[in-house]
C-alpha cells in the first residue's frame, strides 16, 4: 500500500548518512582535520531526519482515510515497516524539497519566479475589476503540493489542483486542510 512507502524513509535516509560517516572515518586524520564541521554537521541532519519522519507520519495519519470508497483491511498496519524501492525514496526526498520550495519562506524567490508569471497572465486576461473572478474556472494540472492553485483561489479565482503522484496529493492535503496558520511545522 501506498504508505507503507513512507515509514522506512528515515531508516534510509540514515543509512546514507551512516555511509558518509564511515566514509570519512576510513580518511586520513590530517584529511578529517580538514573538515572540522563535518561530524557535527552529520549530528544536525540526523535530527532533521528524525524530525522529518515525524512530519511523514503525520501525513500518512492524516490521509488514512482521505478516500471514503477505500476499505482498509484489519492486516493494515501503519506501524509495519516494508521495502521500498529507491524510487520511492527518491519522491519522498523530492517531496519534501517541494515544502522548502512551495511552503517556506526560503522558498519565496524561487516560488515567485515560477508562479508570478503565470499569476500575472490569469490578470491580464481575466481582470478582477472587469469580471466576477469566482466565474472563471482555473485548472492546474501537476499542481505539487498545491501553492500555485491556493495563490489563485486567494485571488478569488474558481481554482482546483489536479494530481497524479499519492506522494504530492496526500502532502498538499496534509498542508492545505490540516493547518491554518503558517510557520506551524518545520522541515
Amino acid at each position: 500500500m501506498w504508505h507503507h512507502s513512507w515509514s522506512p524513509f528515515g531508516i534510509h535516509v540514515h543509512e546514507r548518512v551512516n555511509r558518509a560517516e564511515r566514509q570519512f572515518r576510513y580518511l586520513p586524520d590530517h584529511h578529517q582535520m580538514l573538515l572540522p564541521n563535518f561530524l557535527p554537521n552529520l549530528k544536525k541532519i540526523r535530527r532533521c531526519i528524525d524530525h522529518n519522519q515525524e512530519v511523514l507520519q503525520a501525513i500518512v495519519l492524516n490521509c488514512v482515510h482521505m478516500f471514503e470508497n477505500m476499505e482498509y483491511g484489519e492486516d493494515d498496519d501503519l506501524r509495519k515497516v516494508r521495502p521500498s524501492s529507491t524510487f520511492d525514496m527518491d519522491k519522498l526526498k523530492s517531496t519534501i524539497k517541494q515544502f522548502v520550495r512551495d511552503w517556506s519562506d526560503a522558498g519565496k524567490v524561487e516560488r515567485e519566479a515560477c508562479y508570478q508569471p503565470l499569476i500575472n497572465e490569469i490578470l491580464r486576461l481575466f481582470p478582477r475589476d472587469q469580471c466576477d473572478a469566482s466565474k472563471i474556472s482555473i485548472l492546474v494540472p501537476g499542481a505539487g503540493l498545491g501553492r500555485l492553485a491556493w495563490e489563485i483561489a486567494k485571488l478569488g479565482y474558481a481554482c482546483q489542483g489536479n494530481e497524479w503522484s499519492f506522494f504530492m496529493l496526500f502532502s498538499s492535503n496534509f498542508v492545505l486542510n490540516r493547518y491554518l496558520q503558517v510557520h506551524i511545522k518545520v522541515i
